[in-house]
């Protein structure tokens, strides 16, 4: 079975896998997202082993797997006193990590920093899609309007993702960024550009009619690049340890970090335009 066949294969069960997640119950939702949240961070804490950098890798999964946990109970206490409690917690995470780092003392310089990037990168980012999912039912939008505002960050993100590998493939001759991803060129950059912001236009006047064309298409423009430095973000640490993949689990596609490289950062970007440009 060739490449291209098994990341079509392995792509379309993950796809329908999480499209069905977000447009059920929101619990099905945060259950997915706390399983890949686990996956990549193990993935990432054996990345910065490489480099020798050690933090305890239980005590990291447990602390990102913890922010959207909190998140979902704050939603799910929210017409109550607890609803605040929750949201106290935040703080104690990092609290947690400088002790740890503390205890272990030798590589405080290191694990504060990269532990409070990884926080950051695979426990506050990948919890907007959560973030996301009950910013739609606060809103009161139809079941299906619903699904599809959140399902668009991830649609566009695989067009985006598959319309620079192909017109990449096709065309390319110019390298993008050669010492930290040489397969991507400038014309599956610009390639996909063009086409995630044709997607994007018909998509989101789908779902906001009364939205402009400019602001479609300024979306579409700002979550190619976004998207596209997701992805350099995460190769830059593969080819800093002389990886290709973070890890093979996926065939075809790597690992579950590999996979959500790109949403990392598409699916924040989308969730602050709705919260401050497209509903303010």
């Amino acid at each position: 079975m060739n490449n291209l066949l098994k990341r079509t294969i392995v792509g379309s069960i993950l796809g329908t896998l999480v499209a069905i997640t977000i447009f059920i119950h929101p619990t099905a939702l945060y259950i997915i997202s706390i399983i890949w949240i686990a996956l990549a961070t193990a993935e990432f804490l054996r990345i910065l082993d490489a480099k020798q950098i050690s933090i305890n890798r239980f005590l990291m999964i447990l602390l990102n797997v913890l922010i959207p946990t909190i998140f979902y109970l704050g939603y799910l206490f929210r017409a109550s006193s607890m609803s605040k409690i929750f949201s106290a917690l935040y703080p104690l995470l990092l609290l947690v990590l400088f002790f740890y780092a503390m205890i272990k003392r030798e590589q405080y310089y290191l694990i504060v920093p990269f532990g409070v990037f990884t926080l950051l990168y695979l426990g506050f980012l990948p919890s907007h899609l959560l973030f996301l999912k009950m910013w739609t039912r606060t809103h009161n939008f139809s079941f299906w309007r619903a699904g599809f505002i959140v399902f668009f960050p991830v649609a566009f993100t695989w067009v985006n993702d598959t319309a620079a590998y192909f017109v990449g493939s096709l065309i390319g001759k110019h390298k993008l960024a050669v010492k930290i991803s040489p397969k991507k060129t400038i014309e599956g950059f610009v390639g996909s550009i063009i086409i995630s912001i044709i997607f994007s236009t018909f998509y989101l006047k789908g779902i906001f009619p009364e939205m402009s064309n400019f602001l479609s298409v300024l979306i579409g423009l700002i979550l190619s690049v976004v998207a596209q430095v997701g992805d350099l973000v995460e190769s830059g640490f593969k080819r800093d340890v002389g990886l290709k993949d973070s890890s093979q689990v996926l065939p075809g596609h790597g690992g579950f970090l590999d996979r959500v490289d790109s949403l990392l950062f598409t699916v924040p970007t989308f969730y602050y335009f709705l919260l401050f440009i497209i509903t303010a």
